[in-house]
């Protein structure tokens, strides 16, 4: 009964995809002026020239040794713009609430495309002279850009506290923090 069935789905995909195939080739995709104004009325608001105009906000909850360490409860982004040469030395320009500044960048392997850029927009972390018990705290900005170095997707941010009992001996421990994102005011 199994085999029946399966070779019964198959046939009919079969025909379906051929169908399918038959009315794209066969559909119009003219499309209106309208629908070219709307398309770029929305991009132009959005992107600017490579400078993404839109605020992103985030906050987090109550959380001691961040609030210690001097991570920003809430911050929000207003601009980003990708500064320097996207082959070398790769940097990413924020305008914020609370991390204004231009930050170096790491890209990921080029995917469909598009490449996963991160930057650490905040971090305290100890300068390791000697053998002993240490904490970090970091926020990283991720986006998506394409080869041409254009910001194609929005921002996201993952914020992570950590200590080790000797940071010569022994592994750190992190634990995300958790921001959320929130409406821009």
């Amino acid at each position: 009964m199994k085999v029946v069935s399966i070779i019964l789905l198959l046939a009919c995909s079969q025909s379906w995809a051929s169908d399918f195939e038959q009315l794209r080739r066969t559909a119009s995709f003219e499309t209106s002026a309208a629908a070219f104004d709307l398309a770029a009325s929305v991009s132009a608001a959005e992107n600017d020239g490579f400078v993404w105009r839109r605020d992103f906000c985030w906050a987090r909850g109550k959380e001691v040794h961040a609030d210690r360490l001097g991570m920003p409860m809430n911050f929000c982004v207003t601009s980003m713009r990708l500064v320097g040469d996207i082959q070398r030395e790769p940097q990413l320009e924020l305008q914020a609430s609370a991390l204004s500044g231009v930050y170096a960048l790491k890209l990921g392997p080029m995917c469909d495309g598009f490449r996963k850029a991160t930057a650490r927009i905040f971090d305290r972390s100890p300068m390791i002279m000697v053998c002993a018990a240490a904490e970090a705290a970091y926020i990283e900005y991720a986006i998506l850009i394409d080869e041409r170095g254009k910001i194609v997707s929005d921002p996201e941010t993952k914020s992570f506290y950590g200590t080790t009992a000797d940071t010569c001996a022994s592994p750190w421990n992190y634990r995300e923090i958790k921001y959320e994102v929130k409406k821009s005011e």
